[in-house]
């Protein structure tokens, strides 16, 4: 009622997902007469619809699939433009909203998770774990590897950390449905990129140091120097589980203990989902070893 009696009095239309798309700065004009939290998690939810359609039409113009269609512009350009214009989309979000209190740690989770899947197929890294098999999973493995040589790589398991840390500042009990499956592909996006390093043989870039993906320096997504590691939620005695990303089974059991942290570290509190979701990313740590690529 309080927003509907101030838009009354100004007389004028507030902003619809629309007119946030085209131009967030219309959030910026609104401040004071609409509930911005909520606007921010409609717009960050709504986003999610036009990065589902970037990647379905990624997924059909694959480059060891695609054929010039009749004008011979090829798609991949095409797209290639369209993912620099939702990474700016939600870059630009970003800086306009830096400091609002209205963006908690659940709103910047879903936008590192959007900026995640912005980075690297969920598809892909589905089929890697073994969802439709071994021979699936290898298949798709040229094509992670080819990622994991790229900066995308880097960028995606930067944000994939960031989200594992601000599940880390959710208030208890919060952190379930939605929340706990974008941990979940965090954890798989990590896995992922280990596994596959390992299976690459890359050298190691310990000599430059740790870099803490849930840290607030982002600099190693523009680099790469450094050893990426991921850390749990604090215990007790003030210390932290650290687990380097090519320790796949190691990072898995982080990922768990930040989940079943928000629910007090006891199973028989955990929701079934988180229950659930546990499970599926205790099962990947076993798994390293069977995708058989080394």
């Amino acid at each position: 009622m309080y927003y509907r009696e101030i838009n009354a009095r100004d007389g004028s239309k507030p902003p619809s997902l629309g007119d946030l798309f085209r131009d967030i700065n219309t959030l910026v004009a609104s401040h004071g007469r609409l509930d911005v939290q909520l606007a921010i998690s409609i717009y960050l939810h709504g986003f999610w619809s036009l990065i589902w359609d970037f990647r379905q039409l990624h997924s059909i113009h694959r480059p060891d699939t695609f054929s010039p269609g009749p004008t011979g512009q090829n798609p991949n350009i095409l797209l290639g433009s369209r993912r620099q214009e939702l990474v700016r989309l939600l870059q630009h979000f970003e800086t306009v909203t830096a400091g609002w209190h209205e963006l908690s740690a659940q709103e910047r989770l879903v936008l590192n998770t959007l900026q995640m899947n912005l980075h690297v197929s969920l598809d892909d890294l589905q089929l890697f774990s073994g969802k439709d098999g071994e021979e699936e999973a290898r298949r798709i493995y040229p094509t992670l590897q080819e990622w994991c040589d790229g900066p995308d790589s880097r960028q995606a398991v930067w944000h994939a950390g960031q989200v594992l840390a601000l599940a880390k500042l959710f208030p208890p009990g919060h952190l379930k449905d939605f929340y706990a499956v974008a941990v979940h592909h965090a954890a798989l996006a990590l896995w992922t990129w280990g596994v596959v390093r390992k299976a690459m043989r890359k050298p190691s870039t310990a000599g430059h140091g740790f870099v803490f993906l849930d840290g607030p320096e982002a600099g190693w997504a523009g680099l790469g120097e450094g050893e990426p590691v991921i850390r749990g939620p604090l215990r007790a005695d003030g210390e932290a589980t650290t687990a380097t990303l090519e320790d796949p089974r190691s990072c898995m059991e982080v990922a768990q203990e930040i989940l079943r942290a928000n629910f007090g570290g006891a199973r028989d509190a955990l929701p079934p989902i988180v229950e659930n979701l546990c499970l599926l990313i205790k099962q990947l740590g076993n798994a390293a070893w069977a995708v058989g690529l080394g």
